[in-house]
This record gives structure tokens, sequence and C-alpha cells, in this order.
């Protein structure tokens, strides 16, 4: 995992992931990710569990609640999605952010590293910021 921090845009997973999405233009990329993480039946792989966090960060940016480290290009740039953060998605958000924060690779990684209070906190105030 190429991390250099705890919060959901410090990877180069998810600055990948986004950017992409904004390049291009497809808000179905945000449903579509969520969606798998939501209906996978295995153990979340670290790559996965990236762009999971970052369509569920999009979701809270789209709501005007982005995170402290959410890239500002496509920060400016959200409004060519055509996504609404629906009360449907950010429920579908939440449950993806519970998934991972439940079994997966990213959290076997933190809590090797020693630094798992520290990304669930994180993934704590994530939450909180899709709940309204």
């Amino acid at each position: 995992m190429g991390a250099w921090g705890t919060r959901n845009f410090e990877n180069d997973g998810s600055q990948d992931w986004i950017f992409d999405v904004i390049e291009s233009k497809d808000g179905g990329l945000v449903t579509d990710t969520l969606a798998r993480i939501i209906n996978n039946t295995e153990k979340l792989e670290t790559g996965d569990c990236e762009e999971g966090l970052a369509a569920a960060e999009t979701v809270a940016a789209l709501l005007g609640k982005p995170s402290e480290d959410f890239p500002e290009d496509p920060l400016d740039k959200l409004d060519i999605l055509n996504l609404i953060a629906t009360k449907a998605l950010r429920n579908q958000a939440i449950t993806a952010v519970n998934k991972i924060l439940g079994a997966s690779e990213m959290r076997n990684h933190w809590e090797e590293a020693g630094e798992l209070a520290a990304w669930e906190s994180v993934q704590a105030s994530l939450v909180k910021r899709l709940e309204i």
C-alpha cells in the first residue's frame, strides 16, 4: 500500500481513483465503487478499500463536508459528476465504510502498523459527515 498517513487521501489508490473519476466525468463510478464494496463477499483487499473510502469521501464532499485532505482540484470539479448525495447514497457510503472497518486488509495494515485507533478515528469522522 502506497500510504503516507491514515487519512483517506493519504495513499496512492485513493488519489488515483478520485482523479480518474473527475477525468471521466462519470458519477456512476462513485455508486459502482460503493456497490462493489458492499456486495463483496470476500475479505476486502487494500486497493478496494482505498477506492471505497475515496467514494465515501466524495459523497461527503458532495454534501459540502469534504475532508481536510480531499484533493483541491477534484473538489473544485465535483459538479461535473451530476451526482446528488441522496439519503440512499449516503447510506450506501456509510455501509461501505463500516464494512471496510469490520474486516479488511486495510484494517489489518493499520493494526499491524500500530495506527488502528488513528485510522478508525478518521473513519468515524467520515461517517459523522455522511450523517445528517
